[in-house]
């Protein structure tokens, strides 16, 4: 017979309170960077040569985009390996917004692993973005 873990009133509500806060702050910098995309592009043209002498600006640029995509994969890495550990999914002590069926055994483990996998993909796609963008700027630093 299957477990159900209960869904948590509280959870459910700061999930609902974090996913409008996010919405809202999402739009405020969407519409911010649709208004200043043209002048990021501008202000990389006219100090190309100030990149291409600092090429570590370039990184640190390119790794302000990329920064929520590797946090949240570190976060789901970590999640994972709470499932692997305790064989459980959701693993113990966690508070659910729905009520879910608990998956244990090898069930919850491969689960885990596929998801730790996945993690592992995007985290090294997203940081591999400043790196290369580094690696452009510096391999034109040493030609000029």
């Amino acid at each position: 017979m299957a477990h159900i873990q209960k869904a948590d009133p509280e959870a459910r509500r700061k999930a609902i309170k974090s996913l409008l806060i996010g919405l809202a702050v999402g739009t405020v910098l969407f519409l911010l960077f649709d208004g200043l995309v043209g002048n990021v592009n501008v202000w990389i043209e006219d100090n190309a040569a100030l990149l291409v002498e600092h090429h570590y600006l370039a990184f640190l640029l390119m790794l302000i985009p990329v920064a929520p995509v590797i946090g949240l994969s570190i976060y789901l890495l970590r999640f994972a390996g709470r499932v692997v550990q305790s064989k459980r999914f959701p693993p113990p002590d966690t508070p659910v917004i729905r009520d879910v069926r608990i998956i244990e055994g090898k069930a919850a483990v491969w689960r885990g692993r596929i998801s730790q996998l996945l993690c592992w993909i995007i985290l090294l796609a997203a940081a591999a973005i400043p790196l290369l963008i580094w690696t452009i700027f510096y391999s034109v630093s040493c030609v000029g």
